[in-house]
């Protein structure tokens, strides 16, 4: 301290009290530690603002817990489709590094949003809908995980006609919206009337069309109905149960979550697993990988689920055969 003093003193009484400072604060050992700034992940989906668990179980297993190694930017349009570009604008507004889209609607949204924020996908159909060039070479900013309907329906069909053997009418009634489902009902329709089936197609998207197609189903009956599967009919799958209930309607869904919901039988891809999958890619995105370099992964895990309370309802005796292969039921 001597030693410091009497150098003070010799420079002087005017740059003592700047030099002093300097010794203070101008070290770095002092000065603010400087806050780095997180990743951020936009998250845009159809449905109700409910915690997306899988997705955020898998994120922290990665190493990216809320607020501590990332930021997530949720968007949730409702179950109301007109309010998605707008959410998807917010999320490229909010300068998130990589998008996770849910659902055909949503990824349109996101798409027409931004040509540079890379998009990771859960999609019903990413190559009939022309979200990717190929599987393996998607190109622009797109990848993720995708199932393909061409591949499952016959399977879907087969567990149909098991079902029901001997069903002589079919309705598919699907969201026209949805960019991909228009070419999977057309081609259900072929498919069931190369089994007999005399086959047609109705669409919805509202809830009041949903209750008006049942309602018409009780003069013009169908043996059986598939729902093709996508976010907005996951989102009206408690209404569908409970109108297949009341109309004594097997209905037959392609995701199980319309099963939970009081549906009858789906068979399809383990919808949690996509979550997964995809969320594997936002964190290698997150990474530094660029999209265009990820191939669209499809799922691994199918799963037949069947509701024996909602069959005991309709007064359906479901097949042993399908009682037996089926991963899970519901009693």
């Amino acid at each position: 301290m001597r030693r410091r003093a009497l150098w003070l003193d010799r420079i002087g009484p005017l740059s003592a009290p700047l030099v002093a400072a300097v010794l203070l604060f101008g070290s770095s050992s002092f000065a603010p530690a400087q806050t780095e700034q997180l990743p951020k992940v936009g998250y845009l989906g159809f449905g109700a603002s409910v915690p997306p668990t899988h997705f955020q179980n898998r994120m922290r297993e990665l190493g990216y817990s809320e607020g501590k190694q990332v930021t997530v930017e949720y968007r949730f349009a409702g179950g109301r489709p007109g309010e998605l570009p707008r959410l998807a604008r917010e999320l490229v507004e909010a300068k998130v590094d990589v998008i996770m889209a849910i659902g055909d609607e949503a990824i349109v949204a996101a798409k027409n949003a931004t040509r540079t924020v890379p998009i990771v996908m859960v999609a019903c159909d990413a190559v009939t809908t022309g979200f990717v060039e190929s599987l393996a070479h998607p190109g622009g900013n797109l990848t993720g995980v995708t199932c393909i309907t061409s591949e499952l329906m016959p399977k879907r069909m087969a567990v149909f006609r098991e079902l029901l053997p001997s069903a002589f009418r079919l309705v598919v009634i699907y969201n026209p919206e949805n960019v991909s489902k228009s070419p999977e009902a057309a081609r259900l329709v072929e498919l069931a009337k190369e089994l007999g089936l005399d086959a047609k197609a109705v669409q919805f998207r509202t809830a009041e069309d949903i209750e008006r197609a049942f309602s018409a189903f009780a003069t013009d009956r169908p043996d059986g109905l598939v729902v093709l599967t996508e976010q907005r009919s996951i989102a009206h799958a408690k209404l569908l149960g409970e109108l297949s209930r009341r109309e004594r309607l097997p209905v037959m869904h392609s995701f199980s979550e319309g099963v939970q919901a009081g549906g009858l039988i789906s068979y399809g891809p383990h919808f949690p697993e996509m979550v997964v999958m995809a969320t594997n890619y936002v964190a290698k995105i997150l990474k530094g990988a660029k999209p265009a370099e990820l191939p669209v992964e499809q799922p691994t895990r199918f799963e037949l689920v069947i509701n024996l309370k909602t069959a005991s309802e309709i007064g359906l005796t479901i097949p042993p055969s399908l009682l037996a292969r089926a991963d899970e039921v519901i009693e």
